[in-house]
């Protein structure tokens, strides 16, 4: 005869539910972007590594390309290797401490701390959807 939910212990009943749950990311894991290898040639400043920070990110180029286009002033394209390319001379550490900035506003949730999040854009603003906890916030567009 099947056991009715009376039946069941707090415990029981808790350890069932959480079977069900999907799995979520597993334990935090240390959250490192690469630092930005630069090269400079003629009047261009090449961002060599532009595609492991993005896969790192876990976000789209054209994101990232046009966060950095807008902050630094300065036009820039994706080379054939997936470099990107920016019309004038800019230093590494401005553009390390420009990736870090997007990665604190448009990465990590500020609710939880994970990096684990999905950008979406609603309009004319940005939505941080957080994988870990569920939290959404509402984020300027640049």
């Amino acid at each position: 005869m099947a056991r009715r939910v009376r039946d069941y212990s707090y415990s029981e009943l808790l350890d069932r539910a959480l079977s069900k749950l999907p799995v979520r990311g597993g334990p935090a894991k240390a959250f490192k972007v690469p630092k930005a290898e630069v090269m400079f040639v003629g009047g261009r400043t090449i961002l060599l590594n532009f595609k492991q920070i993005v896969e790192a990110l876990n976000r789209e180029e054209r994101v990232l390309q046009q966060y950095l286009v807008k902050e630094l002033g300065a036009p820039a394209f994706l080379n054939e290797s997936g470099q990107l390319v920016f019309q004038g001379r800019f230093n590494v550490y401005v553009l390390n401490r420009l990736i870090e900035i997007f990665v604190n506003k448009y990465v990590i949730c500020p609710t939880c701390g994970s990096k684990d999040t999905k950008l979406l854009k609603k309009g004319k603003v940005f939505i941080l959807r957080c994988e870990a906890c569920g939290a959404e916030t509402s984020l300027e567009a640049f």
